[in-house]
């Protein structure tokens, strides 16, 4: 069976990174990335719980948070607004044209299929989302901010409220134990 050979690994992967980088730079998603991340670093410095895993590829799913069919979505990726996962992806290209279109799913991912249509045996589906226009609203970023400032607010006003300490999220959860009574 044929693998490529070891000296090769290399020699592909920067190949690779160097076109991604280049189309980076060409369609402006470098800095619109670079924004992103500042904008996220500033709300963690801040204190707000929020963290953003990003793909080098988009989920099927992504391209459902756009108004059309015939968009471009190079990355997608998880935004955590502590325990809330939504869906997010970066549009660069929009029925032919450039832009820099930040989607955001409106509902936890975890809990939200996309709401879909049974039509000759095909499901066609759509998740609801939000789009912030990079490129056509100065106040863009500022908005996908107070996004994420609204839900982490939400959140603690839950975690306030947590009378007992029981509303824990999946990776604090302990796993049961029985407890014995001791012997007499």
């Amino acid at each position: 069976m044929k693998r490529l050979p070891r000296e090769k690994i290399s020699e592909e992967f920067n190949a690779a990174k160097g076109e991604f980088a280049s189309y980076g730079a060409k369609s402006g998603f470098d800095l619109a990335l670079q924004n992103i991340s500042t904008a996220i670093g500033e709300l963690k410095e801040a204190g707000i719980d929020v963290s953003l895993e990003i793909f080098g590829d988009a989920s099927e799913q992504a391209f459902d948070l756009f108004p059309t069919t015939s968009v471009t979505v190079p990355i997608s990726g998880v935004l955590r607004i502590g325990p809330i996962q939504r869906l997010f992806a970066l549009a660069t290209k929009s029925d032919s044209k450039n832009v820099m279109i930040i989607g955001l799913s409106n509902y936890d991912i975890r809990f939200n299929g996309p709401d879909a249509k049974l039509a000759d045996g095909e499901i066609s589906g759509k998740v609801r989302g939000l789009n912030f226009d990079l490129k056509k609203d100065p106040e863009a970023l500022v908005k996908f901010q107070q996004e994420i400032i609204n839900h982490a607010a939400r959140n603690a006003v839950v975690n306030d409220n947590d009378a007992a300490q029981v509303f824990d999220s999946a990776a604090a959860l302990r796993k049961s134990t029985l407890i014995r009574p001791k012997a007499p």
